[in-house]
């Protein structure tokens, strides 16, 4: 947890917060103060002058973060900082008084730095979790590059996961109808449903493997099978790490047009052969 002095000086004297800091009950962080073993991540910024952001504040503020590594900061002009760090931008003043930027602000700062596509997770998993509404987020695509105003002009909020987010704007991008979150009579809720049958599940995480989810999948699959849909299963490696082969794999299928038969036709088609 982070501080300012205000909020420690609350209940204490100016006395007592400067022996919890002698005793390393507490830390500065520049003009804040922390708890010790609080990430340096966000503490190790306000030491020298700077402040989270991107990536690094996303994940403080609990968004579904897409993987990167680096220290994403921002700071005031004059500030000086590692070379390793990753900076977004001087600001004459701070924008903001607290420790780590907001979610419209590192969503600002994301725009110039991420992926489009990342920059549509951070989004629509800000819209998910009511970090950000529709109108602030329209407000950042204005001010956006072109690139990235195409994918937040396509991010509502409905995705409970980044991955889910990443392959359905990718879709959209190219035109291919998709849903998220579409409920099946007798499968139940999948992530996307693209056209009137291809459903597509994304895993969360980069390891799913436990045994009774692996066997509830299998379930759904083959009783989604029977009622003519076709179901495709996305690792977290290849929504990232493996990502360029996955878009020409999405694409392969698309082209295929089978995902615009109907179920039911699909099944007629079947009995006829």
């Amino acid at each position: 947890m982070i501080y300012t002095y205000s909020q420690v000086r609350v209940g204490h004297t100016a006395r007592e917060v400067t022996e919890a800091v002698a005793a390393g009950r507490l830390e500065r962080a520049g003009r804040f103060y922390a708890l010790p073993g609080t990430d340096d991540s966000f503490v190790g910024p306000l030491r020298r002058g700077a402040r989270a952001t991107c990536l690094v504040a996303a994940r403080h503020h609990g968004l579904w973060t897409p993987p990167g590594a680096g220290r994403h900061v921002y700071t005031r002009r004059g500030s000086h900082i590692p070379a390793a760090w990753i900076p977004h931008g001087f600001h004459r003043a701070w924008p903001e008084e607290d420790p780590i930027a907001s979610p419209g602000l590192l969503l600002e700062h994301a725009c110039r730095c991420l992926d489009p596509l990342h920059v549509g997770i951070l989004a629509d998993s800000a819209l998910h979790l009511g970090k950000l509404d529709e109108a602030e987020v329209a407000a950042i695509a204005r001010r956006a590059p072109r690139e990235v105003r195409r994918v937040l002009a396509l991010v509502d909020g409905r995705a409970e996961s980044g991955t889910e987010s990443k392959v359905r704007l990718r879709l959209q991008l190219d035109r291919v109808p998709v849903r998220p979150q579409v409920k099946i009579e007798g499968v139940g809720r999948v992530d996307l449903l693209v056209g009137e049958r291809w459903i597509v599940e994304c895993d969360s995480k980069a390891h799913h493997t436990a045994k009774k989810s692996y066997e509830k999948d299998r379930g759904r699959d083959f009783n989604a099978s029977r009622l003519g849909y076709q179901t495709s299963r996305l690792t977290y490696d290849m929504c990232f790490t493996g990502w360029d082969d996955t878009v020409g794999w999405l694409a392969g299928m698309v082209a295929t047009g089978h995902h615009l038969v109907s179920p039911e036709e699909w099944r007629r088609a079947r009995r006829r052969r």
